[in-house]
C-alpha cells in the first residue's frame, strides 16, 4: 500500500521578521552542552541525541540581540525544557507531580541548598535562576517564576491527559497548550535585553497579552505540525493540534492540515492588527515606553521565526530531511510503532528504528528525527 504523503502549507510565508542567529552560537552551545553533562543526568548516547536537536541553537535563533553572557543563560533554559520534557514524558501523574514542586522550590528558593537525595532537576534549576536572574528587573524576575509555575503545573495536567486519553476539543486543547510549550517564561528573557522594564498596566495591556498569546500559538502550532509524524507512528499524538483538529473535524490529516493552515493565516492577521493598534496607543504613553513595547515585539515575532528554523535545521522532528521539507512542504506518514517508556535513562534513538521500518515498507530515504524513547516495532 502506497504510504500517505501530506503537504504542508508555508505558514510564515508573510512572517516580516527574517533568519537570524547569535555570532556566539558555536562557543555557547558546547558551554551548555558541558553543563548538562556535568550533572551526569544522561549517557553519551542520549547526549548525542540531545547534539543533534542543537536545543542551544533554538535560544541562538530567537535571541540573536542579547549579550554573551544573557545568551549563554538562554541557552540553558532550552536546555532545562528539554530535561523537563524527557522527565515528564516518562512520569506517572504522581511523579510529575513531584518534579513540578522540585522545580517551582527550587525557583521560589535559590538561595536554598537542594537536598542531597533529590533530583538533579533541582540544583539544575537552582543554578540556572542563581544566574540567570541577575539580568532581570524585579517585574521580569516575577513574570519568569509565574511562567514558570503555569508551565510545571501544565505539565502535570498534559500528564493526567496522556494517562487517561483524554482528547479536548480546540478551544479547551489551547487553555493548556499555551503553557505546556514553555514559551511564556521564555518570552521573559526579551525582557532582559534593551532595558525592558514596562509598568503593568502597558505589560498586561489586552493588546500586548493578545501578541503574546498569538505568537506562543503560532510557535505551539508550528511545532505540533512538525512533531505530528513521529508522535503520530509513536502513539502520542493525542496532545498535538492537528490530533485534536482530526477529531473535532472528523477528518484525516490532510484536511486537518489544511484547517490549520486557515486557523494559522487568521492567526497572524490578528497580529498584525493588533500590533498596528498597540502602535497607535504607544504614540499616547511616550517615547520610552514607545521604544520598549517595540523593542518586546520584535522579540515576540523573531521568536517565531527562529522557532520555524530551528525546526528545519535541527534533528528534533524531521532528522537531517529539514532542507526538503522546506523547499518541498510534504511528510512522508510513517507507519505505527509499538512505544516502551523506560523511567530510566534515555538509550536509544527512535529514529534509527524507524529507518529501519522505512527500508522494510520501500520507503527508505526519509531522514526521520532524534526522540527519547525506546520502542520496538508491532
Amino acid at each position: 500500500m502506497a504510504a500517505e504523503i501530506v503537504k504542508v502549507p508555508d505558514f510564515l510565508r508573510n512572517w516580516p521578521w527574517q533568519r537570524t542567529i547569535h555570532p556566539y552560537y558555536d562557543e555557547v552551545k558546547v558551554e551548555s552542552l558541558n553543563w548538562l553533562r556535568s550533572f551526569g543526568m544522561f549517557d553519551e548516547k542520549s547526549l548525542d541525541s540531545f547534539i543533534r536537536c542543537e536545543f542551544p541553537k533554538l535560544a541562538c535563533l530567537t535571541f540573536a540581540y542579547l549579550d554573551r553572557a544573557q545568551i549563554r543563560s538562554a541557552c540553558d533554559l532550552m536546555v532545562i525544557f528539554y530535561v523537563i520534557d524527557e522527565y515528564t514524558d516518562v512520569q506517572d501523574v504522581p511523579g510529575c507531580r513531584r518534579l513540578a514542586d522540585i522545580v517551582i522550590d527550587a525557583l521560589r528558593n535559590p538561595d536554598k541548598a537542594r537536598p542531597e537525595n533529590e533530583i538533579k532537576l533541582g540544583e539544575m534549576i537552582r543554578q540556572y535562576w542563581s544566574n540567570a536572574k541577575q539580568f532581570a528587573s524585579l517585574a521580569a524576575q516575577a513574570h519568569f517564576v509565574d511562567g514558570m509555575t503555569d508551565y510545571m503545573n501544565s505539565m502535570v495536567h498534559q500528564s493526567e491527559d496522556r494517562h487517561s486519553d483524554v482528547v479536548r476539543t480546540v478551544e479547551e486543547y489551547w487553555a493548556l497548550r499555551i503553557h505546556t510549550g514553555g514559551c511564556y517564561p521564555t518570552f521573559v528573557l526579551i525582557e532582559f535585553s534593551g532595558n525592558i522594564n514596562l509598568p503593568e498596566e502597558v505589560y498586561n495591556h489586552p493588546l500586548l497579552a493578545k501578541l503574546r498569546e498569538n505568537a506562543n500559538k503560532a510557535i505551539c502550532a508550528g511545532n505540533d505540525v512538525c512533531s505530528y509524524n513521529m508522535e503520530r507512528a509513536r502513539g502520542h499524538a493525542l496532545h498535538n493540534f492537528a490530533t485534536i483538529v482530526m477529531y473535532e473535524q472528523d477528518c484525516g490529516p490532510q484536511e486537518a492540515i489544511n484547517w490549520i493552515g486557515q486557523w494559522y493565516d487568521a492567526l497572524v492577521a490578528e497580529f498584525f492588527a493588533c500590533e498596528e493598534q498597540l502602535r497607535q496607543l504607544c504614540l499616547k504613553w511616550g517615547p520610552d515606553i514607545d521604544r520598549q513595547v517595540r523593542f518586546y515585539v520584535d522579540g515576540l515575532g523573531a521568536w517565531v521565526r527562529g522557532s520555524e528554523n530551528w525546526h528545519l535545521e535541527g534533528e528534533r522532528h524531521f532528522g537531517t530531511d529539514g532542507p526538503r521539507f522546506e523547499r518541498e512542504r510534504d511528510m512522508l506518514m510513517l507507519p505505527r510503532v509499538e512505544v516502551t517508556q523506560s523511567q530510566d535513562k534515555i538509550t536509544d534513538l527512535e529514529g534509527e528504528l524507524i529507518h529501519e521500518l522505512l527500508e522494510k515498507n520501500a520507503v527508505a530515504g526519509i531522514s526521520i528525527g532524534t526522540m527519547p524513547f525506546n520502542i520496538k516495532a508491532n
